[in-house]
């Protein structure tokens, strides 16, 4: 009854029948009668017929469960033979935050692809809520993103310590008080600067400010409201976004400030028409991991990106500061 799970899991993916069938290049007649095969060895329909497609039944959720945990194992006994032929053949799936991806991952990927060009690497994208999910279900293999240090279930490798930055449309008049404490982009993406050395501006001189945030439960979100409550002040907030990017890109338009990591401007190159500071000891940093989930076998191909991963970061923050 498992023999053509992937028939089950394409249309399970797909919802529907006639893309399966086009994704795994066989008619639809002949998909249809191989699933109906399947029912009837469990003796339970898996999917429900609609009219707006297909649905699992509660047999069909436990089907998939089950395929989900053979695909697993096959990719496992796949990887362990990539390592016995030298990374030779392979595939790891990794994922990052939207910003992550857009300036970080693919300085990584470019050299590691340089490196063993036979391991093909498949990019996710997507909020931190989503990944952590994904990564649990074994969906992709290594993730990079910001941890909290109480996250057990992954083994973790310290990338970075990242800075928590306030950034600020250059055309604010508030800016004009506050010289003594400003850093701006370029600065930071070509080394010039320490923020160590730079003094943390006073948040409260924003309370009248309008502010674009990161949507509640995501970590830059916490670690404002963190910083407003500390400094008693109350935001606000006229957008409130999915990507740490998105937000900078609002305010690069002037729409408000928000909270933005070094991270961002270490790898990718903006105007300096935003203002940036260091925001209060208490809450200016937080750390940047590369992860895999906790006692899940970690191919060659894993271990050498992670390596990867480490040497572009560490390249990067010795160019900084020499």
């Amino acid at each position: 009854m498992f023999s053509k799970y992937n028939y089950v899991y394409q249309v399970y993916k797909e919802g529907s029948f006639t893309r399966a069938a086009e994704k795994l290049f066989i008619s639809q007649p002949s998909l249809s009668a191989a699933i109906k095969n399947i029912e009837q060895k469990l003796g339970a329909d898996i999917f429900e017929r609609t009219n707006g497609g297909v649905r699992l039944t509660e047999v069909g959720q436990e089907y998939i469960s089950a395929a989900e945990k053979i695909m697993n194992v096959e990719k496992e006994f796949v990887n362990k033979i990539s390592d016995i032929y030298n990374l030779e053949t392979g595939h790891i799936t990794v994922g990052g935050t939207n910003y992550l991806s857009s300036y970080v991952l693919p300085r990584i990927v470019n050299r590691f692809a340089s490196m063993y060009p036979k391991i093909d690497v498949t990019l996710v994208e997507a909020n931190s809520t989503s990944l952590h999910k994904m990564i649990k279900n074994e969906q992709i293999d290594i993730i990079i993103d910001s941890f909290d240090e109480t996250m057990d279930e992954y083994e973790k490798y310290l990338l970075a310590s990242e800075r928590i930055l306030l950034c600020v449309p250059e055309d604010r008049p508030i800016n004009k008080s506050l010289c003594e404490f400003q850093i701006y982009p370029d600065s930071i993406y070509n080394g010039t600067v320490c923020l160590d050395e730079v003094k943390s501006v006073p948040i409260e001189a924003f309370k009248d400010e309008k502010f674009v945030l990161l949507k509640s439960g995501n970590d830059m979100y916490n670690r404002a409201m963190n910083i407003f409550d500390k400094y008693k002040v109350v935001p606000k907030v006229v957008f409130s976004v999915d990507q740490l990017n998105i937000s900078y890109a609002l305010v690069d338009s002037g729409m408000g400030l928000c909270f933005a990591t070094d991270t961002l401007f270490k790898y990718g190159k903006f105007r300096n028409n935003v203002v940036l500071y260091n925001v209060g000891q208490e809450h200016c940093s937080r750390m940047l991991y590369v992860a895999h989930k906790k006692n899940k076998y970690c191919s060659r191909a894993m271990s050498e990106f992670i390596r990867v991963a480490k040497d572009v970061i560490a390249d990067k923050d010795c160019f900084a500061q020499n």
